[in-house]
């Protein structure tokens, strides 16, 4: 290639620059709109517009362009999933909304040999649509073409790694280290499998146990963050009790469908085993349960509690627990398998005494 055909490109690229940092600013925000649905399982959306020394030493490896626009990555965005099955539902997205320049994009999971290395993604050459093209604040950016990856995460830290290494040919490692090349590629291609079937195994159980408390059938129902979840979803006594303790302490109860992990171990080490008995105490207890909270809440620190949520209905359900123990060393044996922030033998005898003392108080 000579000189002025470099020179050239690179007076396009310096007058171009506006335009290229608006199509990389508007394709952007359009795979923002588009992926929206599919964004629990999008991790980052990237963008970059090559730069000069990029754009020199691409010249001077391939010596076939004459134009800016002979250059189809200029812009480059990248899509990285949490799934690799989510790349094809991101790939029928992008194929449905854009303009694919079918003879420079490349499927690189379909052209790997399976005894080979290397990283497993999907670009695509694409422009805007006809009609996206045709809107007026997008004619001045509607014939240039860019680039879309899309990856999954696993395989987006194989191709970084690789990246780092220096190692992007099959032929490029030295004989004693392709071995470790190709078993490492094996680990991290089957926990991309992996973790795909682990997410649908998650949403299989959700279901089993969604099925079952709707049927009430819930003593096959063991305790574990789903099951709490579900419950607090579909048992309107536990919303009731922690609306009615919110309302008596004058404090926002906040619906959100997280569960701490240490609710879930206060409950095991409370004694229950499955989502019927925690129903039934529940059910038992409703009364003394609120009359617990709102005693201990009014008699703390009130600026800790800027709002509550439904798990307060399960804490407090263990207290009473704990309560009906009846004495001080075989409560302080139970709460040293609480998830407490306390550790100190004085400690566990206060909060002991404290527990039998406020459940006295609302039975006198």
């Amino acid at each position: 290639m000579t000189d002025n055909v470099q020179n050239n490109i690179f007076n396009e690229y310096d007058n171009s620059l506006i335009i290229l940092d608006k199509l990389e600013t508007k394709i952007k925000e359009l795979l923002k709109d588009l992926l929206e649905p599919n964004k629990a399982n999008i991790h980052t959306i990237s963008s970059r517009i090559k730069s000069k020394d990029s754009l020199s030493k691409k010249i001077e490896r391939k010596n076939k362009y004459s134009s800016l626009r002979d250059i189809t990555d200029i812009v480059g965005f990248r899509v990285i999933t949490l799934y690799s099955d989510t790349v094809d539902e991101v790939a029928k997205i992008i194929e449905s909304e854009f303009k694919i320049d079918e003879q420079n994009s490349i499927d690189k999971r379909k052209v790997l040999e399976p005894n080979k290395f290397g990283y497993l993604s999907l670009h695509y050459v694409a422009s805007l649509s006809d009609t996206r093209g045709q809107l007026p604040e997008n004619i001045s950016i509607s014939n240039f073409r860019f680039e879309i990856q899309i990856r999954s995460i696993l395989q987006h830290t194989w191709a970084e790694i690789e990246h780092d290494l220096g190692y992007k040919s099959k032929n490029s490692p030295p004989q004693p280290i392709q071995r470790r090349f190709y078993r490492l590629a094996g680990l991290l291609e089957g926990a991309d499998e992996e973790f795909k079937h682990l997410r649908n195994a998650i949403e299989d159980y959700k279901g089993q146990v969604e099925d079952s408390i709707n049927q009430n059938n819930l003593s096959n129902v063991k305790i574990d963050i789903e099951s709490i979840k579900e419950f607090i979803q579909r048992e309107p006594l536990v919303k009731e009790i922690s609306k009615t303790i919110s309302t008596k302490i004058n404090v926002r109860l906040y619906e959100n469908q997280a569960v701490e992990s240490d609710i879930i171990e206060r409950l095991i080490f409370s004694g229950f085993s499955n989502i019927e008995e925690i129903k039934r105490d529940l059910e038992q207890y409703r009364d003394q349960i609120i009359d617990f909270a709102v005693l201990w809440i009014s008699a703390s620190n009130r600026n800790n509690f800027g709002f509550i949520t439904c798990e307060v209905a399960f804490i407090y359900l263990c207290y009473i627990k704990l309560a009906l123990i009846g004495n001080a060393p075989d409560i302080i044996e139970r709460l040293k398998f609480f998830p407490l922030n306390i550790g100190t033998e004085e400690q566990f005898q206060q909060l002991a005494a404290r527990i039998l003392k406020t459940y006295k108080d609302i039975n006198s």
